[in-house]
C-alpha cells in the first residue's frame, strides 16, 4: 500500500511534466524576440549573461 506522500510526489511529478510540455509548445507558437531592436542590446545581453552567472538555472 503507498503513502499519501507517495502518491502526492507521483502526482508533482506528472503536473510539472505536463507543465514543462506546455511551454515547449507554447515557445513553438511564439516566436524569439530579435536584441536588433532594442536600443542597447549590448546592455541587455550583458545583464542577461549577469543575471545567469549569479542565478543560474537549475
Amino acid at each position: 500500500m503507498q503513502t499519501k506522500t507517495t502518491t502526492n510526489s507521483f502526482i508533482l511529478r506528472d503536473i510539472l511534466a505536463e507543465i514543462r510540455l506546455l511551454r515547449n509548445e507554447i515557445k513553438l507558437v511564439l516566436p524569439r524576440e530579435d536584441l536588433k531592436l532594442y536600443a542597447h542590446p549590448r546592455k541587455i545581453k550583458q545583464a542577461y549573461t549577469k543575471a545567469l552567472r549569479q542565478h543560474p538555472p537549475r
